[in-house]
């Protein structure tokens, strides 16, 4: 899938708009002013997040400087590599960037999200660590922390990953709320009935 991303620069300039060397006339209303319009063609990432729930809290994951959306918390994951089906991808990513394993629980929603150079469909499932997994390590994070489920809208979440809360805050609350209930993982034997 190829999106098209504009960029409206200043009204200086001929309405052109450019992409992979093709250029074509925006016609605006006299109203308007003309204004510049920057085109270029990025596919759309497949990403995968877990939302890893432990005594009922969620762990996120700081951003580490240098990198894109640097600073911002967002659930643990990354890219699907060609080839990988969602639930392969997690689990590789999860063990390159925390240094754990866990157990897929069940798919939670996908988002589609526009970052200015990038867009990426983020997948997201709720997830626990598998039995004698370590604790998580922040391998290529600043921060990671346990946070209660009430506690993740508060934090400067990453664009995508604040769409996706608003999408699972209350089916995960639900789990939060399991979780504290059997004294531990709500997933720990296995996947979630509905």
């Amino acid at each position: 899938v190829l999106q098209v991303h504009i960029v409206f620069r200043t009204p200086r300039h001929p309405s052109i708009l450019m992409a992979g060397g093709a250029a074509a006339m925006i016609i605006f209303p006299r109203s308007l002013p003309a204004a510049e319009v920057m085109c270029y063609w990025s596919s759309v990432l497949e990403v995968v997040c877990a939302v890893l729930i432990r005594n009922h809290r969620v762990l996120v994951c700081q951003r580490a400087p240098g990198n894109h959306l640097a600073g911002s918390w967002e659930f643990p994951g990354g890219k699907v590599e060609k080839g990988e089906n969602l639930e392969a991808a997690l689990k590789r990513e999860i063990v390159e960037e925390l240094q754990c394993s866990i157990g897929i629980d069940e798919a939670l929603a996908s988002v589609e999200h526009h970052y200015p150079h990038l867009s990426i469909n983020l997948h997201a499932f709720s997830c626990h660590l598998s039995p004698g997994s370590p604790d998580p390590t922040a391998l290529e994070h600043t921060s990671i922390r346990w946070v209660g489920c009430e506690e993740v809208a508060e934090l400067d979440l990453a664009n995508a990953d604040q769409r996706l809360w608003r999408m699972i805050a209350s089916k995960i609350g639900s789990i939060c709320s399991l979780d504290s209930q059997s004294g531990g993982s709500a997933y720990s034997s296995g996947p979630l009935g509905s």
